[in-house]
């Protein structure tokens, strides 16, 4: 999507670049048909004449590209319009310069490139040429007649625009050439980053399954936390990505208990206060093992802070409010659903009602209450449900 939309933004700066160019075009060719006007050598009716032939197909096109800027289909309405201007200047004007009026507009048009769109306008061209060049050989037009001494210049005409519309055939088509290698390149690419990436997910979550089947009683806690993380990410305004490395995040959160002994993770009572400052510990041991780990951003901040509460009463640092970097609170909040909404030894899961009447209650303590709000609201509309 994020690649559309960026191919959309440069589709629509083509096309305004193709009115401008237009335009300039058509005010410089006015401005000389006005200075011929002044010399005598131009009618003033001719020029009232050109500038509608000129302007009233810009005029269109105008409109069109109001109406569907980002429109691929935009540089046709202009190239119609402007051959439509071509055509009328080559029937009336001084026909050795007239082909120079075709590749102004021919030098921004490359820039689509489009080789089929560069191989119609030169066909177009030359046939227009070739007519004309055959009614001024075979009838002539007003004094002017076409003969073997006075065809020079035209010969230099057609041979300039084959000259010039097949370089441009030809740069665009080893333009769309490199283009699709490089297409394939990014593709292969892509295919072998998702590769990539699925390994290390597979390769995380078994790091998390090892981590969570220590503790007989929060199996499956770190994906279910990854899960509820996610959602409230999306939730949150995180795009794709953001959201999937949230998901990551999410998953080794506790990768700290892998240094907590197996007694105190077990243990079926209330921990003593010794074995609680041990517990603890986990935070600091989680970011210390992820902090060389470049790849999502932040994976230690997460393991290192979802134990921090908005009121500064949590741990390992005692922050506050927005000391806790955000990713942590949304861990936070995951966290505490999971447990919550999960049977542990000493006692059963709380009801829905309760679950949401305890993250009320913690808003502005051990939450961030914008945070709180938004896993509310996902609660109640059944957007996020407890993980079996």
């Amino acid at each position: 999507m994020k690649d559309e939309i960026v191919l959309g933004e440069e589709t629509k700066l083509l096309n305004r670049s193709i009115i401008l160019a237009w335009t300039v075009i058509n005010v410089v060719l006015l401005v000389a048909y006005l200075g011929e006007v002044i010399k005598g050598t131009r009618t003033l009716s001719y020029v009232l004449v050109f500038a509608c032939v000129a302007f009233l197909p810009e005029i269109i096109s105008v409109i069109v590209y109001k109406k569907s800027s980002h429109s691929h289909a935009f540089k046709y309405v202009a190239v119609i319009g402007y051959l439509f201007m071509y055509t009328f200047v080559m029937a009336t004007g001084n026909t050795f310069l007239v082909f120079t009026y075709i590749f102004p507009m021919l030098s921004f048009l490359v820039l689509y490139h489009r080789k089929n769109l560069i191989l119609g306008i030169g066909v177009i061209v030359l046939i227009i040429n070739l007519i004309f060049l055959f009614i001024w050989w075979r009838v002539g037009i007003g004094t002017r007649v076409l003969t073997l001494e006075n065809s020079r210049d035209h010969e230099i005409q057609i041979a300039l625009i084959l000259l010039c519309f097949t370089g441009c055939y030809v740069s665009a088509r080893l333009y769309e050439n490199i283009s699709q290698k490089n297409a394939e390149y990014v593709d292969r690419i892509n295919v072998g980053s998702k590769r990539l990436r699925n390994m290390t997910l597979q390769s995380i979550r078994a790091i998390a399954n090892t981590i969570d089947a220590k503790d007989e009683y929060t199996k499956g806690h770190s994906e279910r936390v990854a899960e509820y993380a996610y959602t409230l990410a999306k939730a949150l305004g995180f795009n794709k990505r953001e959201a999937d490395n949230m998901r990551l995040i999410g998953i080794l959160h506790d990768i700290g208990k892998i240094g907590v002994p197996d007694s105190i993770l077990n243990k079926a009572g209330k921990l003593t206060d010794e074995e609680y400052e041990i517990m603890k510990t986990h935070s600091s041991v989680g970011a210390n093992i992820l902090k060389e780990i470049t790849y999502p951003p932040c994976l230690g901040v997460g393991a290192k802070y979802h134990h921090e509460r908005y009121d500064g009463r949590g741990y390992p640092s005692g922050l506050k409010g927005d000391e806790i970097p955000y990713i942590a609170k949304i861990i936070g909040v995951a966290d505490a659903y999971d447990a919550m909404s999960s049977n542990r030894v000493y006692r059963n899961r709380l009801t829905d009602d309760e679950i949401l009447n305890e993250i009320e209650r913690c808003k502005g303590t051990q939450f961030d209450p914008e945070i709180a709000d938004i896993f509310i609201r996902l609660l109640k509309d059944g957007k996020i449900k407890p993980i079996q």
